[in-house]
């Protein structure tokens, strides 16, 4: 199937390639002119220069009646010279009284009246630079990439301000040409346009006819033009910084014994670097690069056989990660990719890294990263801390007590990830890449395989393996229909002489093996659209080295049919429906049915902006041939049917609020068959354009068929029954002092508990025959019944104190419940008992950088 994939895609390209043009902006040229003496970034657009700027104002309604023209004048001039360019905007408001000013932290502002540039400087018509300005002076930027998605994770250093005057409000933009690349070229022609929300009226308008139910963005935007005699200032920009932090921490590593507790101390400096090597091309680097100020991550409750996927929060890994996302979306969006930035540095510190993006001709992209990560470390005697202070070779930028150092060996790894894309016609693209997660020690022998754990060497504790695809990604010249794919392959590296995964699958150092997915459809345009898809992953397919892979040992199909009316529809101002279904099935031969799903879900948008909509859907069994450890012994699946209703109000609401509600009825396996259910409730307070509180509740219970209690031998295994409860508590406050001063906190209460019971007894053979339902049978047992209540705590006070350069003082606490003493039952509650008692960490940080370029 994936090569017929590959075979519809060179075809689809022969196709298109000819055809494919760019979009409705493509006869549409807004001319800049040089600017006439120095500017003053306020706001004000006074200066003689702005008087004498062509003036564009035929702007065109996006959303909601796409193409009409707007309620209200936007009017947009632009200006430049040898270091900047300069943006203009007046956006005039009949009803000035009203214009939504709340406040926001950059990156994050509210739905309030804005305007975004977007910039396609490199003009690929894939990828576009976005700033933004919001009416009460917040900054936001970001990146569109692929064409269609977009990101706030790319940042840069640029100015711009904000006033209100009688008949509206100003923004006024410099950006640097240091942040844009381009190339060299006696006059510039880019992508552009400009976005402006009205927040009262729900209503987006655009310099350029840009609907949102086409599948594209960049390739769609008009031009800028007459920007004469630019040169790329390949400038180098310096971030060093200082930070200091003191960690009050339990003494112990037994949950069970919080006190005494040892305060540590540390001491880190370190410096991120970024130079424009080409007029196209930048290098990004990083040496003990801290990240103390990033939110943590959020609690769940994962009683899954697949590894969860978390966001990348970090700075460094953040900026820059489109080039390195797998087609079809992000490494949590497909079921093979081949990097995963949350592989680098969460356990073993990050020494350094660098990073390589940019074009490296016209119409290839490219891109290369690679880090360090190694770390000292130190036997500890925890009845006698060593609070001796030393630096270590490993980590030459760090300086604390030997205290604070980890107690196991921690293994030196280099990754490596490098990608390369190019484009075919005008709107779409081919690429490869690959990856790397080199550990830089020996092999583990099988003497020190057979060590226990706490014991084994750091050559039996690195994980590394190599993995390499090549991707496609065509559209027709409408970017409508389209089909995408990714083909690759991977190698075991280093590490133990083998390991078996949760399928049985043993995998040996050097192992090899392969996979991929194919997409085609109709994804954009009004009414019907439909997706097709084929996922596949041989037994021996391990990216998850330096990737994410959910799973592997199986092929997956999957089929859509959608009807999309995001322009309106009768009285609604948008409908969406959409049916859903697949099957999946092992890929080692056996053929084992891993189950089959339907789904159903809409939504309707409201003349009031309010959203309404639903979801029900069924899973049909099959077999999971990951719950039995390591055997390989496929375990029937219960069937499970559910319904979901949800609910958005208008996000421009001073009190808004999102709640959705599950009801699922589990068939249980041989147990009687009962109903789950989950509820989420958000609310988003707005009291004072400076002041945002945002609490958010969810609660779930879900019943499981056996699962697995323990292994008796023999193929012979101990089920029973789970049934599972979780409560989560989320406070977000964020409090705008200035536009560039604000102070955020961040609180998670997370408790949880779980039952077993009924339980059973089931046996397999060498055959790995099926555990069925109707094969167990039932007996006395007891399980370890489970139940954890945890707090996240985080308030970070920043302040961007000038261009670039910020103070951060942080304060976080990680506190754990005090764990059930031995011998007695775990409370059956989702309320907190025993957090207090149980172990914390408190943290403070402060951290100083300085922005510096030449």
């Amino acid at each position: 199937m994936l090569r017929h994939g590959l075979a519809l895609a060179l075809w689809l390209s022969a196709v298109t390639a000819g055809a494919a043009v760019e979009g409705p902006g493509r006869d549409q040229f807004i001319q800049a002119a040089p600017a006439r003496g120095e500017l003053r970034v306020d706001g004000k657009l006074d200066e003689a220069s702005w008087a004498q700027a062509p003036v564009f104002s035929a702007f065109v309604q996006r959303y909601p009646l796409a193409g009409a023209a707007p309620s209200e004048r936007t009017e947009l001039r632009v200006l430049y010279d040898s270091e900047r360019v300069y943006f203009g905007i007046i956006a005039r408001d009949s009803q000035p009284g009203r214009i939504d000013r709340r406040l926001g932290r950059r990156d994050s502002f509210p739905a309030t009246d804005s305007v975004q540039l977007i910039i396609d400087s490199t003009h690929d018509h894939r990828t576009a630079y976005a700033f933004s300005l919001s009416a009460g002076g917040v900054h936001g930027d970001g990146l569109f990439y692929d064409d269609r998605n977009f990101t706030t994770d790319w940042d840069g250093v640029w100015d711009g301000a904000t006033s209100l005057q009688e008949d509206g409000w100003v923004a006024e933009f410099a950006i640097p040409l240091s942040v844009l690349r381009f190339p060299e070229v006696p006059v510039q022609t880019w992508g552009f346009s400009v976005r402006r929300q009205i927040a009262r009226l729900n209503e987006e308008l655009e310099s350029v006819d840009n609907p949102r139910t086409s599948n594209a963005n960049v390739s769609r935007l008009g031009h800028l033009t007459g920007l004469e005699g630019l040169v790329s200032r390949r400038k180098v920009e310096l971030v060093p910084y200082l930070a200091s932090r003191g960690t009050l921490r339990p003494q112990f590593s037994d949950s069970a014994r919080p006190f005494p507790r040892l305060v540590e101390p540390t001491l880190d400096v370190g410096l991120d670097v970024k130079a424009a090597l080409t007029s196209d091309l930048s290098l990004n680097a990083t040496l003990n690069p801290d990240f103390g100020q990033v939110e943590a991550d959020q609690l769940i409750l994962n009683l899954s056989t697949f590894e969860a996927f978390f966001p990348e929060k970090r700075p460094f890994f953040t900026q820059g990660l489109e080039l390195f996302q797998p087609v079809g979306g992000g490494a949590g969006n497909v079921s093979q990719s081949l990097f995963y930035s949350r592989r680098i540095g969460l356990e073993t510190p990050v020494l350094g890294a660098a990073k390589l993006t940019g074009t490296l001709t016209k119409g290839v992209e490219v891109g290369v990263l690679d880090a360090l990560v190694t770390g000292p470390w130190q036997a500890q005697d925890e009845e006698r801390p060593d609070r001796q202070w030393r630096l270590h070779s490993s980590r030459p930028l760090h300086l604390s007590p030997n205290s604070a150092l980890p107690g196991r060996p921690q293994p030196a790894t280099n990754f490596l990830a490098a990608v390369a894309r190019g484009s075919v016609g005008e709107n779409s693209r081919v690429g490869g890449s690959f990856a790397a997660a080199t550990p830089l020690v020996g092999g583990c022998s099988a003497e020190e395989a057979a060590l226990d754990e706490e014991e084994q060497p750091a050559e039996c504790l690195a994980l590394g393996g190599l993995g390499a695809a090549a991707d496609f990604d065509f559209k027709t010249a409408s970017s409508e229909y389209g089909v995408l794919g990714q083909v690759d392959a991977s190698r075991t590296v280093g590490g133990l002489p083998e390991r078996t995964l949760r399928d049985g699958t043993v995998l040996r150092r050097g192992a090899s093996g392969y996979g991929g997915y194919l997409r085609a459809g109709k994804f954009g345009g009004e009414g019907f659209r439909w997706q097709a898809g084929y996922d596949f992953a041989s037994p021996a397919l391990d990216l998850n080295a330096a990737g994410f892979q959910r799973t592997q040992n199986e092929h997956a199909s999957r089929l859509s049919l959608g009807y999309q009316r995001p322009n309106g529809f009768g009285p609604f101002r948008a409908l969406s429906a959409n049916l859903a279904g697949g099957s999946a099935w092992t890929s080692d031969g056996r053929g084992v049915n891993r189950g089959s799903w339907v789904n159903f879900n809409g939504y309707v948008e409201l003349p009031s902006s309010d959203v309404v909509g639903w979801e029900t859907g069924v899973n049909l069994g099959g077999y999971d041939v990951r719950e039995l450890d390591g055997t390989g012994i496929p375990l029937e699946r219960e069937h499970t049917g559910f319904f979901v209703v949800f609910m958005e109000s208008n996000a421009n609401r001073a009190l808004a609020l999102n709640a959705f509600a599950v009801a699922g009825h589990h068939d249980r396996g041989p147990a009687p068959g009962a109903w789950g259910w989950a509820g989420n409730l958000a609310l988003a307070l707005r009291p004072h354009p400076a002041l945002e509180t945002r609490l958010e509740v969810t609660t779930d219970r879900t019943e499981y068929a056996p699962r697995l209690v323990e292994e008796l031998g023999d193929s012979r295994f101990l089920l029973g029954n789970l049934q599972s409860n979780f409560l989560s508590l989320t406070l977000r406050q964020q409090w705008v002092l200035r536009p560039h001063l604000t102070l955020q906190g961040y609180a998670q209460l997370f408790s949880a508990y779980g039952r077993y019971g009924p339980f059973y007894e089931a046996q397999s053979d060498a055959a790995r025959t099926p555990i069925r339902f109707s094969a167990m049978r039932p007996t006395e047992a007891t399980a370890d019944d489970f139940y954890d209540v945890a707090l996240n705590l985080n308030v970070v006070l920043r302040w961007e104190y000038r261009l670039g350069s910020t103070l951060f003082l942080v304060y976080t606490r990680s506190q754990q419940g005090l764990p059930t003493a031995e011998g007695e039952q775990p409370p059956a509650t989702v309320l907190p008992r025993r957090l207090w008692s149980g172990p914390a960490v408190d943290a403070v940080l402060l951290k100083w950088s300085y922005y510096w370029t030449a």
